[in-house]
Parts: structure tokens; C-alpha cells; sequence
């Protein structure tokens, strides 16, 4: 007796010459394949471009490399189309992924997509996302901070999901920092993904890189490979810097990703400060809009860390030193931290002191379960959450008249509502 070992690539190829030489095409649908097989594929997700009237980034990973990959998309009935996929490949913690990237570009405003990826004759299921509109007039987004978790993501998935089910009007989400514990350790980077994988492909992505993503397997600074290759973001024209931070339009708003891990990637990314500086300039510049937001990771406030440049655990922070002064220049609305595990409001601060003028300046989070009490700032906090501090996230909405931004405990609870409008 013979036995014959076909590969699951060359079962569906003979098969196919079968179905041909019967003539039995017609009875068949085109794409059956793709409804008994599945890709082997991980953190299917999408990404902010600069432009998400007109683009959108497509992104996952798997355990083994998938030759011949290609991602079919479609507006309607309109013909499909096929892109070719960008793959890198990572070894950490003695596991290797592959990353697979396909850039959408020249797309409709306002227009529902749907896609699917194949390799060979085999394909995901259909899914789908909706650019938009040329014309937005007011939009809410969900602002997460501090997704990291210790012993099980499961409690992130829901925070996830309950935030979603609150707001479904959102048109995306941004977590600011802290994604997962350790930058290097698989079951980190595994378990946050695992946790929201049924609901990513749904949403429209924002991450911001946080000091934990810049963390070795033995806590030491590192470079964060895992956070590079896991986000293609928009370009910033520093190509030893991609990715570690850059700016998109949405609506009446600009937002400007900054990366504050200037301590952490001071051996590998010395000129980090001054790049961003720069860039931040000519961003401002090259992008006029009725609101500018700001999204990092560490807070302007010190509270009880101790700070490199300063040498101090009070008042200001030395990422509040670098960047606040800039600010006032460059005329910010809003800035959005995370980094401290709390919810504070300081209001509107300008020459690094109080004021009723210059950039508003909240701080929120938990998404995650690294929970802490965070002492009091007496001189710059207006408002705060209990302690220890719950999980909580903020919804942002953002019309030509003003920016609203609300914090709601995962509870449920109405902790606070801050309006910004233009004098």
C-alpha cells in the first residue's frame, strides 16, 4: 500500500485541476477555499495614517512566515483589488513572529472597504472598515492609557470591550503608553492582543509608545523592536526614529504623537529630544487645523518619581521641562498623558505655572491592572480621582466650537467633564 503525503497548498491545487477538468467550475463558488481553511494569522489590525480620508494601514502577524501573501480589497460591487504584503521578522524571547504590513492608499472618503488576506488558494473571512468622511464636523475618540497587565490580559479585554459598547460612535481609539509590561516578553505582547483580538479588526488604531515598551527581559533599557515592528505609523522623515513618533489629521483636529522616552533610548536615541523638537515645529507649520492635540506617554508632573534631570520628585517633570515650553510657542489646545496610573486635571498651565491661558493638561488611566496611589500635586491639580485610582478612559469629542473631553471609571461612573473653546 502507498500513501501519498500532499501539503495542504497542493491538495487544494489538484483539487482545483479536478474541478476544471470535470467542468464543474460553475457549481463551485470561486473562493470556497477560503471557507474551510484558515490562515494561521495573529492581531489582525488597522492603523491611523496621516490621512484616514484616504488611507488606512493593514497589519497582523503569525508564529510561521506566509509565503505568497496578498491582501484583496473592495468598495462595494466595485471590481477587487490585490496589494502585495510587506513581511519582517523578529526573534525575541527565544520565539520568532513575522510581521506582515499593506499600505491602502488613494481610497474613497467616507466609504465602507472590505478585505481579506490570502496565501495561495486559502483566505481569511471578509472583514471590513469605513474611511472618513472628506467633510468631518465633529467626531469622539477613546483616549486609553497604561493597558499593561501583570498575570492575565483578561481583564483589559473587557475594560476593551465595555468602553466600546459605551461609546460605539467612537471613530477610533489611542492607547498612550504602556501597551504591555515588558517590551521583550512574548506572553506580554501575546496575552494584549489575545485579550481584544475578536474586536481589534473593528476599530481604527492609535498607539503611542510608553517606557515599558523599552524594557529588556531582565528590566534593563532597550530598544523597543517588538513596538517598531507591531506599528508601521505615519512617516515623521527620520527614518532611525520611524515610528517613535508622528501626527495625523482628523476632522477640525490635528494630533501629534510625541515620544517621551528620552531617558530610556538615551544610549540608543540620543538626539531624540531635539528631532522631535524640530519636527514638532515644521509639523505645526505644514498642518493648520482649528485644534492641536498632543498624545505621550509620560505625564508634565513629577508627583513621587524621581526625575534624571532635575533630581527631584516634585512639581514638574523633566519630560515637562523639555516639551512644555514649546507648547505655549506653538499655540497646543489639549495634551493627553498616561504614564502615573491616575486621572488628574491640571487645567490650563502656561510658563510652566497655572494659568487661565495656554495648553490643558489631563492625565488618565488605568486600562490595565497595575493599579497604585498616586500623592496629590497641590499647586497644579484642579481636579482628581479617588485612590487607589480605578480603571478608567477618556472619550474625546472634538466639533469646530470646541473640544470636550470626558473621564468615565470602566464602572461606569462620571468622574469629570472638561470643555475647551477658543477665546
Amino acid at each position: 500500500m502507498i500513501t501519498l503525503q500532499l501539503s495542504r497548498r497542493r491538495f487544494l491545487f489538484l483539487t482545483g485541476k479536478i474541478i476544471l477538468l470535470l467542468g464543474l467550475g460553475g457549481f463551485f463558488p470561486r473562493l470556497a477555499a477560503a471557507a474551510n481553511f484558515s490562515l494561521p494569522i495573529e492581531a489582525l489590525r488597522q492603523l491611523i495614517t496621516s490621512d484616514p480620508c484616504t488611507s488606512r494601514t493593514i497589519m497582523w502577524q503569525s508564529k510561521t512566515p506566509l509565503e505568497d501573501c496578498r491582501l484583496q480589497y473592495q468598495a462595494g460591487d466595485a471590481p477587487s483589488q490585490n496589494l502585495p504584503v510587506m513581511m519582517e521578522s523578529l526573534t525575541e524571547d527565544r520565539v520568532t513572529n513575522y510581521y506582515y504590513t499593506v499600505y491602502l492608499r488613494s481610497l474613497m472618503p467616507g466609504t465602507t472597504y472590505r478585505y481579506r488576506i490570502w496565501q495561495g488558494n486559502v483566505a481569511t473571512p471578509w472583514q471590513e472598515f469605513i474611511t472618513a468622511p472628506a467633510e468631518i464636523t465633529d467626531f469622539s475618540a477613546l483616549i486609553f492609557c497604561d493597558s499593561q497587565c501583570g498575570q492575565t490580559y483578561a481583564g483589559w479585554g473587557e475594560n476593551f470591550r465595555t468602553a466600546w459598547q459605551r461609546h460605539p460612535e467612537a471613530h477610533f481609539f489611542a492607547i498612550i503608553g504602556d501597551i504591555v509590561d515588558n517590551g521583550q516578553q512574548e506572553w506580554q505582547w501575546q496575552n494584549f492582543f489575545a485579550a481584544i483580538a475578536q474586536d481589534l479588526p473593528q476599530h481604527l488604531y492609535v498607539p503611542v509608545m510608553g517606557n515599558h515598551e523599552c524594557y529588556s527581559l531582565i528590566w534593563k533599557f532597550c530598544r523597543p523592536r517588538r513596538f517598531e515592528l507591531s506599528y508601521n505609523l505615519p512617516p515623521n522623515g527620520s527614518p532611525e526614529l520611524q515610528n517613535y513618533y508622528y501626527s495625523y489629521d482628523y476632522g477640525p483636529v490635528h494630533f501629534i504623537v510625541l515620544n517621551t522616552q528620552m531617558l530610556e533610548l538615551s544610549a540608543i536615541h540620543p538626539e531624540l529630544l531635539e528631532k522631535q523638537k524640530v519636527w514638532l515645529q515644521q509639523d505645526i507649520k505644514d498642518h493648520p487645523a482649528k485644534w492641536r492635540v498632543v498624545l505621550m506617554h509620560k505625564d508634565v508632573l513629577a508627583y513621587d518619581e524621581f526625575q534624571e534631570g532635575s533630581k527631584t520628585m516634585m512639581s514638574l517633570s523633566d519630560v515637562g521641562y523639555a516639551f512644555m515650553p514649546l507648547f505655549d510657542k506653538l499655540n497646543i489646545d489639549l495634551v493627553l498623558t498616561g504614564h502615573m496610573h491616575t486621572y488628574r486635571n491640571r487645567g490650563h498651565v502656561y510658563q510652566l505655572e497655572p494659568a487661565d491661558k495656554g495648553p490643558v493638561y489631563i492625565m488618565s488611566g488605568p486600562m490595565g491592572n497595575q493599579q497604585y496611589t498616586v500623592p496629590a500635586d497641590k499647586n497644579f491639580d484642579k481636579s482628581a480621582i479617588y485612590q487607589p485610582t480605578p480603571n478608567n478612559y477618556l472619550l474625546l469629542t472634538a466639533s469646530q466650537e470646541k473640544l470636550t473631553v470626558t473621564c468615565y471609571t470602566i464602572a461606569g461612573e462620571h468622574v469629570e467633564t472638561t470643555e475647551i473653546v477658543h477665546a
